[in-house]
């Protein structure tokens, strides 16, 4: 019994060493036959996802910091606008001598650069005449005038496309606050032009030797409408030039003209002069004059001012910047644009400067008289020839305008003619109430004259 007992206990002993064995023999074989597999351990997958160059093991070896690797040029390439480029708008000196331009509390400049500003606008002040000739050598891209006659020849040379009409306002007679010809409040302007020369001959019995008239004479649009007054009341313009002792040309600017004319020349006391509202409404402001307006709010008085492109298919105007002129255009009779004039002026002023043409043509502002007044003044016909019966721009000088004009009142095809602009529109035609009645100032101005 104990043998078999002990033989028992041998076998149980060979039985659970032997399991043992098996068992590690197996877990042996189990490990070395899953080594090969790529170790894909779920603690390791998101040390790997952060891109390994930025590891701090590797900063040492680009001590440039990590603030150099942000560079310029991912912000220029992610960018969505165009590359940068330039407009060079030849214009008028009215529209830059109020500020309206580039200069001024509220400007046209800062205003469309904001809304594109790879587009920078460079505004050279030359008077219509000399800002026609710039374009037409094409050191401009556009013009920005106010002068029909002269734009509808810009035009007809093949020099100028896609015409607009942007904005209107009237131009003034100024005069010393006595008014010593008589002319005041007239509301016949040729009879006023009249009855102030009757005051400068010596043999008339109105004559008054303190009447003066200061003249731009300096091919302006501003030049080409009193020269039209002149001959409309009667006159030669030439023939007025050569009468010295009275007439008086600075071949200057709106301001330096209206300088001139409330400053006299030599002992000759303050005079008369034609002038836009928005350059005499600045000057006056700033002090600069005390001239008085004596005549307004007239349709022989009438200023509307307009951008016309350079034509692209004339050959000397190739390279001009069309696509920026073209946006440019857009811009300045969308609601934004026709805003920005509208308002300019008004906190310093009380009134707007320049009123939007848009709102009038479209029929948001309604004045059936005033708008018979400028489509008379400054629409034109397909003779092509200036006419109430055409549009702002002939067919045939209309060139890829896209939604530039409207079948329906030629304005901006897209635009909602119910859009509210506010801004304070001076001029009632209808009644012909007076555009300003502004203080007096007591200090004149010792600025001085540069003569030509």
């Amino acid at each position: 019994m104990k043998v078999l007992t002990k033989v028992l206990a041998v076998v149980l002993i060979v039985i659970i060493i032997a399991g043992i064995g098996t068992y590690a023999a197996y877990t042996y074989l189990k490990n070395t036959q899953s080594t090969p597999s790529p170790t894909p351990s779920p603690t390791f997958t998101p040390t790997p996802t952060p891109s390994p160059t930025t590891s701090p093991t590797a900063t040492p070896t680009s001590s440039s910091s990590p603030t150099t690797i942000p560079t310029p040029t991912p912000t220029i390439n992610t960018s969505p606008n165009p590359p940068r480029t330039t407009l060079t708008v030849a214009t008028t000196t009215s529209l830059h001598d109020t500020g309206l331009e580039d200069n001024g509390a509220g400007n046209i400049k800062d205003a469309f650069q904001s809304e594109y500003p790879w587009i920078t606008i460079n505004f050279n002040a030359l008077g219509t005449g000399a800002a026609i000739a710039n374009a037409e050598a094409g050191d401009s891209d556009m013009i920005l005038v106010h002068s029909p006659s002269q734009e509808l020849n810009f035009l007809k040379s093949g020099s100028g496309v896609d015409r607009k009409i942007v904005a209107y306002n009237f131009f003034v007679i100024v005069g010393p606050a006595n008014d010593p010809a008589g002319i005041s409040s007239m509301t016949n302007v040729s009879l006023a032009l009249q009855t102030l020369y009757n005051a400068t001959q010596p043999g008339n019995p109105k004559y008054n030797p303190n009447v003066q008239w200061f003249s731009r004479n300096d091919g302006s649009g501003t030049a080409t409408a009193e020269q039209n007054l002149w001959k409309a009341a009667g006159f030669n313009y030439n023939t007025l030039t050569t009468q010295t002792s009275w007439f008086h040309t600075t071949q200057q600017g709106m301001g330096l003209t209206l300088l001139a004319a409330n400053n006299g020349v030599g002992s000759s006391p303050s005079g008369y002069t034609l002038s836009d509202t928005g350059t005499y409404l600045s000057y006056y402001d700033q002090n600069l004059i005390q001239l008085k307006i004596q005549i307004q709010a007239q349709q022989a008085l009438l200023n509307v001012y307009s951008a016309i492109i350079d034509n692209p298919q004339n050959s000397t105007l190739a390279g001009t910047n069309f696509n920026a002129a073209l946006l440019f255009v857009n811009w300045l009779v969308s609601p934004q644009g026709q805003q920005v004039i509208g308002s300019y002026g008004i906190s310093t002023y009380g009134q707007s400067l320049f009123t939007p043409f848009v709102p009038l043509v479209s029929g948001a502002s309604s004045n059936t008289t005033l708008l018979g007044w400028i489509q008379s003044y400054a629409y034109m016909n397909a003779n092509p020839a200036i006419s109430a019966s055409g549009t702002e721009c002939p067919s045939q000088y209309r060139y890829n305008a896209g939604d530039l004009y409207s079948p329906s009142y030629d304005a901006v095809a897209n635009m909602n003619a119910n859009v509210p602009i506010d801004f304070v529109n001076y001029t009632v035609a209808d009644s012909q109430k007076p555009i300003i009645a502004l203080p007096a100032k007591s200090s004149p101005s010792t600025a001085k004259i540069i003569w030509e």
